[in-house]
């Protein structure tokens, strides 16, 4: 063989691996926005997507938090589906409208959690609750506003975006009915959503991605800590007098 045709071959095998390494990658991110949005329906099938008309309506504002939730979970697996397909330029039109949709969740969010927990609506002790929730809230804009900044780096920017839709999680995981009597299950499921981003970073990059471990890593110590501080007689205090 001559030393030509020897390039040759190392390169042609130098390309497929890593058209492979991309197709694994697409698969991962794709396999994730589905998973995401299927735990959001199932948590939210009953009360707001196959939601009985023998319940009461919902407030327009509840109804507007929703349809923003749900636009954000199909928005961010169109915009996997786009990146996998090689549709860069539409992927990132589309971005524009995922930073409305950040901004439209958290503003309409907040509001909404201090009236559920001022009307007790929430399962358990509503006080506590309403800290779980603005803590996913202060997450989900952690991570998509450094998503968005850092849209020009590939890497860092879907890592920070993964991040912050599984940041939504919690709500809808623990309207599971086995979260309901079993609460661990909340932590443990955003734990193993992850940990498969800490795992898929280690096999398919070789290394750990700074983002996705050390923000991951932050969103796992944050699930126990949040907890314990939404059962502190400080929180309930502070929070009785925020929500009256």
């Amino acid at each position: 063989m001559t030393i030509d045709a020897a390039i040759d071959v190392t390169g042609a095998a130098t390309h497929n691996a890593i058209r492979d390494a991309a197709r694994r990658h697409h698969r991962f991110y794709v396999g994730m926005a589905l998973a995401c949005a299927a735990t959001v329906f199932s948590g939210f099938a009953q009360s707001f997507y196959l939601r009985s008309p023998a319940l009461p309506p919902l407030a327009p504002r509840a109804i507007a938090h929703g349809i923003g939730m749900t636009c954000w979970v199909l928005l961010f697996l169109v915009q996997t589906i786009l990146a996998a397909t090689g549709r860069i330029r539409l992927h990132r039109w589309l971005g524009l409208a995922g930073a409305a949709l950040a901004v439209l969740i958290v503003v309409s969010g907040v509001p909404l959690a201090l009236s559920g927990a001022r009307r007790g609506i929430f399962a358990g002790d509503s006080i506590a609750f309403l800290f779980v929730i603005l803590v996913d809230l202060l997450a989900f804009s952690v991570f998509s506003a450094a998503g968005i900044l850092m849209r020009r780096r590939k890497e860092t920017h879907r890592a920070f975006m993964l991040l912050a839709m599984v940041s939504l999680l919690p709500p809808a995981i623990s309207r599971w009915p086995i979260a309901v009597t079993h609460p661990v299950v909340i932590p443990a499921v955003v734990l193993a959503f992850v940990a498969a981003i800490v795992v898929r970073d280690r096999l398919v990059l070789n290394r750990f991605h700074a983002v996705s471990a050390w923000g991951g890593l932050a969103l796992a110590v944050s699930l126990p800590l949040r907890l314990l501080v939404s059962q502190t007689a400080t929180w309930h205090a502070l929070a009785r007098w925020v929500v009256r």
